[in-house]
């Protein structure tokens, strides 16, 4: 089981990386560039109106990703969503975050892992 874990972390943390804007990488070659979007990048640097698109993007990775590695957890997350729409989500992601600031500095990705398992 662990290691199904692991491989399903790794796994939505490649994922992830697909979801990166990248036309932020001309400015920030002087700072440097970033491999995933942090809990922190996600609050302070994408738009508002950016936001529902990213976390239905985690969504839509999540479901690929159970979908066909993990088909037992695929059931309970259907069972979960079912009838939620992407506010909602939206919300739940939002709400995690601003109930577990210590884990900012980690990648979107396996927040939304966290979030989405803590319903």
């Amino acid at each position: 089981m662990n290691k199904k874990i692991i491989l399903f972390s790794i796994l939505l943390l490649l994922f992830s990386m697909l979801l990166i804007d990248y036309g932020y990488l001309q400015e920030a070659e002087n700072k440097g560039t970033y491999t995933f979007i942090t809990g922190n990048k996600y609050l302070l640097d994408i738009p508002d109106e950016q936001k529902g698109a990213y976390v239905i993007g985690l969504l839509d990775m999540y479901a690929y990703l159970t979908h066909y590695f993990d088909s037992e957890s695929y059931s309970k997350f259907r069972e979960k969503i079912d009838r939620m729409t992407g506010k909602q989500i939206l919300a739940i992601f939002d709400k995690y975050l601003e109930e577990h600031p210590e884990e900012w500095h980690l990648s979107g990705a396996s927040i939304f892992y966290r979030a989405i398992n803590d319903i």
